[in-house]
């Protein structure tokens, strides 16, 4: 459901709003002949997810800005409704019962793996259930652009031809040049995909009926978790469309790439901003959500999901002119209310600095439905292994359905309005806490890349 609001608000980061403090370097630079060798999905990309740096803290906590999610709760008349359940689930890759937090009901029911019923099972319901979400677009504007790219002394890639210009990033812009005559605004695009629209769908076989695409993952998921009807469990985002959220970045920590690069000899064809994550998470966090707190009752019962065109976060702070992209999109919670979560992507167009279409969108929503705290660990895996099931080894720790296979897509999508959307493919919870897997098909994955569960503990050794 997409509900349009007709009031306009404008949020604005602008230089001398706060003193910015120093941010740690971060050190990740780029060798332009790790990009030259073809590696460009996380080298120029950034990688499907990110995580800011929740331990910085350089804008204040204290005043109206801080004092709205009170006042909001206030006005309200009583505290939101959680979106989170608990979890607990016996390992067989750990051994060891394991729990964590899922946005929705339990999935096992409201029971341990031991079968006894857990404390929280009086108000956990199995069927489907929805999350109030808030669509709302990023508009983005920086102070400087870079025309090219180089590389320092030590071989490291750089932006060059900076110069400072105005420059404004909005995805409610047609983009014709990308897109072609029609279904060319990016925004619209993304609140008519098939993460916020229902579509039919069928995987190996499994009729999972119409659904948006992480509530379908999701029914598929969990589909005989609890042993006993299957196909029950489901998790939709009733949606509603609010007004932009305008960002300007003071100059020096956001800045425009270049559309084209004789170094590497390609012309985009749309231009790409790139962003300081630590900065721009903190003001979600103390300015933008709180905000909206007072404004349109955003809080921890719902969902707040931020839109933007063609754009990346990275390390711009301190570290120009080395470019440093970091994330595509994330997840996280405030640091104002732990509570309270969001999701944060990209919907590019121009196809070289940022993932196709919904790609990240559905990463990102599916993730923060497994892993809503960012806190839900697992017995060690690689995720590396399925694009290189014999190249380097890279341990990981968390629940996050997308990240062991980014850059594998589901088959393409074809919504309501024409558009054929690119998906990405998402893993079971059986695949990170251990087989037989409970999913649709007794896959591991959605589209059935990943055959068995992560295995052994993952060693980098």
């Amino acid at each position: 459901m997409h509900k349009a609001s007709c009031t306009v608000v404008k949020s604005v980061l602008v230089a001398g709003t706060f003193v910015l403090a120093s941010l740690p370097v971060s050190a990740q630079r780029i060798s332009a002949d790790t990009v030259k060798n073809g590696r460009f999905p996380e080298a120029l990309r950034g990688h499907l997810d990110g995580r800011p740096d929740k331990s910085i803290h350089h804008l204040s906590t204290s005043g109206s800005q801080a004092g709205s999610v009170a006042a909001a709760f206030a006005k309200a008349g009583k505290p939101p409704r959680a979106i989170v359940s608990p979890f607990f689930f016996k390992s067989s890759r750990s051994g060891s019962v394991n729990y964590g937090f899922v946005v929705g009901p339990d999935p096992f029911g409201g029971r341990d793996r031991f079968g006894a019923p857990d404390r929280f099972a009086g108000h956990n319901d199995p069927n489907s259930t929805s999350v109030k979400t808030f669509i709302v677009p990023l508009v983005i504007k920086v102070h400087q652009v870079a025309t090219d790219f180089s590389v320092d002394a030590n071989n490291n890639l750089i932006l060059a031809g900076i110069k400072d210009q105005e420059a404004t990033y909005d995805p409610n812009t047609a983009a014709p040049a990308c897109l072609g005559p029609k279904n060319n605004v990016p925004f619209t695009l993304a609140v008519q995909s098939p993460v916020f629209e229902n579509h039919h769908w069928v995987w190996g076989g499994t009729d999972l009926g119409d659904a948006q695409y992480d509530e379908a993952f999701q029914r598929a998921n969990f589909w005989n978790s609890t042993g006993e009807s299957s196909g029950r469990y489901g998790l939709s985002l009733d949606t509603q469309t609010l007004p932009p959220l305008v960002i300007d970045f003071p100059k020096g920590s956001g800045i425009g790439l270049p559309q084209s690069s004789s170094l590497f000899n390609y012309s985009a064809c749309a231009p790409t901003v790139l962003v300081d994550f630590n900065l721009f998470d903190e003001y979600l966090d103390y300015i933008a959500i709180p905000q909206m707190a007072a404004a349109y009752g955003v809080n921890s019962g719902n969902f707040p999901v931020f839109i933007a065109g063609n754009a990346l976060w990275g390390a711009v702070i301190g570290q120009l002119p080395y470019y440093e992209p970091e994330a595509a999109g994330y997840h996280s919670i405030s640091s104002v209310d732990p509570a309270q979560t969001y999701g944060v992507t990209q919907f590019g167009d121009e196809n070289f600095f940022t993932w196709p279409d919904a790609v990240p969108l559905s990463h990102e929503v599916g993730e923060w439905m497994n892993d809503p705290t960012t806190a839900n660990e697992v017995q060690l895996y690689n995720v590396a292994a399925a694009s290189s099931p014999n190249g380097p080894v890279a341990c990981q720790g968390n629940y996050e359905v997308g990240d062991i296979l980014a850059g594998f897509f589901m088959p393409p999508v074809t919504g309501k309005n024409g558009y054929t959307y690119t998906l990405q493919e998402l893993a079971f919870f059986s695949y990170f806490y251990g087989g037989p897997s409970f999913a649709a098909n007794g896959w591991y994955s959605n589209n059935n890349t990943l055959t068995r569960d992560a295995g052994a503990v993952c060693s980098p050794f």
